[in-house]
C-alpha cells in the first residue's frame, strides 16, 4: 500500500503532533510544519504531498494566505482547513482556493480520517484515469 503524504501546518505543537500521530497510526506519512514560513522555506517537501491540513490562524500568515501562495506556485493538491471560527469572508476565500473541507475546532478524529480517506480514493481514481488516458494513446 502506498503511504500518502500529508503536510500538516499548525503553529500549535500539541495539535500538530496529535494530528501526526493520528495519521501515522492510520497508515499515512505525515510531514509536520510549524508555520507557513517554514513551508515556504522547505518547498521541496511539496513534491510528494497529496494533501495539506492547514490551521487558519497562525503567526505571520494565515493558512489561506499560505495556500494562496502555494497555488500561485502551481500546487494542485487538496487542502483542508481547521479553524475555531469561520466567517463568510473566510468561507468564500477557502472555496476560491479549493479548500476541500473546513473542520471546526475541536476536530473529530473520525471525521478527519474519513475525509482524508475520501481524498485518497479521489487521488487513486485520478491516477488511474491519467494512466488509462496515457495508455489509450499508445
Amino acid at each position: 500500500m502506498t503511504r500518502y503524504r500529508i503536510l500538516i501546518v499548525d503553529d500549535d505543537t500539541g495539535a500538530r503532533e496529535c494530528y501526526g500521530k493520528l495519521f501515522r497510526r492510520n497508515g499515512y506519512d505525515p510531514c509536520l510544519a510549524p508555520s507557513g514560513a517554514w513551508v515556504e522555506g522547505n518547498r521541496e517537501l511539496l513534491r510528494d504531498v497529496e494533501l495539506i491540513l492547514l490551521d487558519y490562524r497562525m503567526p505571520g500568515m494565515t493558512g489561506l494566505e499560505l495556500l494562496s501562495r502555494l497555488r500561485q506556485d502551481g500546487f494542485k493538491g487538496l487542502a483542508f482547513l481547521i479553524s475555531a471560527h469561520v466567517s463568510e469572508e473566510m468561507f468564500a476565500e477557502a472555496r476560491r482556493l479549493g479548500i476541500g473541507r473546513i473542520f471546526h475546532k475541536p476536530v473529530e478524529s473520525a471525521a478527519l480520517l474519513q475525509s482524508v480517506a475520501e481524498a485518497v480514493t479521489h487521488f487513486q481514481r485520478e491516477a488511474e484515469r491519467a494512466n488509462f488516458d496515457s495508455t489509450a494513446l499508445i
